[in-house]
């Protein structure tokens, strides 16, 4: 008797234990994404769709084509497509949680956001890269044959169109992966769409999330090392024996160097190096509680890459003017 009654406690205990643990996998949506980030997704779009497609009319309308003025047209079309996919974001942080977790509003909302975001993140990054090695090439080191091609219009034209095809496939095959193979695994039972099961992935979406991050870091590298060079460079030339005005030029254009730096960094390194944790934590361990303890985490730092499409048409110029103005004084 004693033994069956502890057994039965046994039994009970960890269906107990089970329930809760998969209760703890739910996300609970609170005032961070019911109220802030939804105000916060609102001024990117507010900001962000008229400063792209200002941009990209302004460099439309230039008649000299150049290598980076074709990155930066590209820049603010993958900007401007980053903007207009905002408003599914914010629709899953208000109603995510009212969504069942394969319905078509869910699964509609879950591509458009998983396929635009990663995406034109990779795209921007791409393009800012050759941003950097042009600019680069043309302070740095202006007789450099091969750099120089960076500043090519024809071959900017080429780079850039291989970029949006070339990217095209991988982001298409892990969404594919996700959609179609991870979702499946995931149990049934009435999941909401808002859980941290479709906000995460399983394995192989943790594997990319993390090789994703560690490309990042190496293009931040040489983005780091292109832009330092030029400070350098530009410092070094404003001690030499030149004018009032050209001083000031170069002076302006090395504050500039610095913003868009520290923009870039700020807005992209945090969601890169929590990627890594969280894809880490994800393929040494199942459980979800990290994950939803550090969810937050994730959303603020998504907040922030979103951001970037709002500075990118501001830097950009700015830093484009700048670099005319000096290589013309050149």
């Amino acid at each position: 008797m004693v033994t069956e009654t502890n057994t039965f406690m046994i039994m009970a205990l960890n269906l107990t234990t089970n329930i809760s643990e998969k209760g703890t996998c739910n996300l609970t949506a609170s005032q961070l994404e019911k109220v802030v980030l939804p105000v916060l997704y609102a001024i990117i779009i507010c900001v962000g769709l008229p400063a792209n497609f200002m941009a990209l009319w302004m460099f439309l309308q230039q008649n000299r084509k150049h290598g980076i003025l074709i990155y930066l047209m590209n820049l603010a079309m993958a900007d401007l497509i980053s903007c207009l996919t905002l408003p599914f974001r914010a629709s899953l942080l208000l109603m995510g949680d009212s969504w069942k977790e394969r319905s078509p509003t869910c699964t509609i909302v879950m591509i458009i956001i998983n396929f635009s975001f990663y995406y034109t993140v990779s795209c921007s990054t791409i393009f800012l890269a050759f941003i950097s090695i042009s600019r680069y090439a043309m302070i740095v080191k202006p007789n450099n044959r091969r750099l120089n091609k960076f500043y090519d219009t024809c071959f900017a034209q080429l780079a850039c169109t291989v970029t949006w095809l070339i990217t095209t496939i991988p982001i298409l095959a892990l969404n594919l992966n996700y959609f179609f193979k991870e979702v499946n695994l995931i149990d049934e039972g009435g999941s909401m769409c808002y859980n941290i099961h479709l906000q995460y992935g399983k394995r192989v979406s943790a594997s990319a999330f993390v090789t994703v991050a560690i490309i990042f870091l190496i293009i931040l590298a040489m983005f780091a090392f292109s832009y330092a060079s030029i400070a350098l460079h530009l410092c070094t030339v404003r001690r030499k024996g030149i004018s009032q005005r050209n001083r000031v030029i170069h002076f302006r254009a090395q504050m500039i160097i610095i913003a868009a730096m520290t923009g870039f960094i700020v807005c992209h390194l945090p969601y890169h190096i929590y990627q890594i944790a969280a894809g880490m934590q994800r393929l040494n361990n199942d459980k979800c509680q990290w994950l939803l303890e550090s969810h937050h985490v994730k959303l603020i730092t998504l907040w922030f890459v979103s951001l970037s499409s709002c500075l990118n048409p501001i830097l950009y110029f700015l830093l484009s003017k700048s670099f005319v103005e000096n290589r013309l004084k050149r």
